[in-house]
């Protein structure tokens, strides 16, 4: 029988804050259309995963980081 390995959180590990200011930082959690990554995808535990996205939201509302992503990875459909 197979055992899972117990996944850790990438900023309980690090020892990383989440800061509105350092929008470099918040960019990684963001895919290219400027969407939230799911916590599969941010290998990030509950609690980081809510304070993450209420940061991101806080410098969205700042202008630090876009509502929308990159042009080029939006396709328009006609």
């Amino acid at each position: 029988m197979f055992t899972r390995r117990k996944r850790k959180c990438r900023v309980c590990e690090r020892n990383i804050t989440l800061d509105y200011k350092k929008p470099e930082e918040l960019k990684q959690y963001m895919n290219r259309l400027g969407r939230i990554l799911p916590r599969r995808a941010t290998h990030l535990c509950a609690k980081h995963q809510r304070k993450l996205a209420l940061e991101i939201n806080r410098a969205r509302k700042l202008a630090l980081l876009p509502y929308v992503g990159e042009r080029e990875a939006i396709k328009v459909r006609r």
